[in-house]
Order: C-alpha cells, then sequence, then structure tokens
C-alpha cells in the first residue's frame, strides 16, 4: 500500500515538472517583435542583359510563437507589383543571440498589376518556399539581429540560408 501512494507522488511530482518545463520551453521561445525593412533590388535581367531596379518593403511580425513575413514589391516610382505572403510559426527564439528559426508553412503571391514584371528576388522566393513547403511541408528561415541602434530603433537583419543583410525599422512590443 505504501508502494503505491509512493509511486503517485512520484508520478505527481514528474507530471508536474515535465509541465514547468514545457512552460518555460514555451515561454521562451516567444517574441513580440515587428520589423520593417526596405530595400532596393537591382538584379539583372537574364533573357535581356538589362539592370531591372525595384523596390522591396519587408515586414516582418513575430507575436508570441506566430511568425508573418510579407514582401511588397514595388516600381521605383510606387506602383505595387506583387506582395509576398510567409505564415508559420516561431520555432526557436535564442534571444540572448537576438537569432530566430522561423517554420512557414503558408504561403501565397499576390499580383497587384500583372502587366509590370515580378522582381526576380520575387519569383526566386516564391518558387524556393513554394517546393519546400510541398516537399518538406515547411519552409526555414533563421534571421539574426546583428546589430542594434536603440537610439534609432533600427537593426541589422541577418538572414539565413540566404546570407543577405538589411537595416530595418523595429518595434518591440511589451
Amino acid at each position: 500500500m505504501t508502494n503505491r501512494i509512493i509511486f503517485r507522488i512520484l508520478a505527481a511530482l514528474m507530471a508536474i515538472v515535465s509541465i514547468v518545463i514545457i512552460y518555460q520551453h514555451i515561454k521562451a521561445t516567444e517574441v513580440d517583435m515587428v520589423l520593417s525593412c526596405r530595400n532596393e533590388l537591382v538584379a539583372k535581367n537574364p533573357n535581356s542583359d538589362t539592370i531591372e531596379h525595384h523596390s522591396l518593403i519587408a515586414d516582418f511580425t513575430l507575436q508570441k510563437r506566430s511568425a508573418s513575413i510579407s514582401y511588397r514589391y514595388f516600381t521605383t516610382d510606387g506602383n505595387p507589383i506583387a506582395t509576398l505572403y510567409l505564415t508559420g510559426d516561431v520555432l526557436s527564439a535564442y534571444k540572448e543571440k537576438d537569432t530566430y528559426i522561423l517554420n512557414l508553412t503558408h504561403n501565397e503571391l499576390i499580383r497587384h498589376n500583372t502587366e509590370l514584371p515580378l522582381p526576380q528576388h520575387a519569383s526566386h522566393l516564391e518558387a524556393f518556399a513554394k517546393r519546400n513547403i510541398s516537399k518538406k511541408g515547411v519552409h526555414n528561415l533563421t534571421i539574426q539581429i546583428t546589430n542594434r541602434n536603440a537610439q534609432q530603433n533600427t537593426v541589422l537583419l541577418y538572414f539565413l540560408p540566404s546570407t543577405n543583410i538589411c537595416a530595418c525599422n523595429l518595434v518591440e512590443m511589451k
């Protein structure tokens, strides 16, 4: 009889410890920030050998464990071309290293003006994400804040696997 009581107490303690560990992991991966990045895209058209210029606004929203990215493409005159949406969740958040691993499971490309050519960045990113999601069920993206300017609320953001770096405005939600 006493062995059963001891076993039940140990089982209850193990369950409590497991719940605390899981809760701490979930809380540790929660993030509340918005990054807005503005870039000029310059690419050589492989068909005509001309240099193409476009503007890109990329908004990254990490809220709790959800992640969403919108890449908005424009002509240099500000005419909208397309928006690529990627959504999923935050797999890991290494806050001490400002590194966030995103599991993106949905993508959607919306063309705003089909008469304007789609920037190469949009074509490549959409094809890459679509292929990964269809084959593996997920498109992984790691972003790392490499430098912060707290006075101007700006950061340098490093992307993997592409190894691109861009400057972004940062809003941390508390």
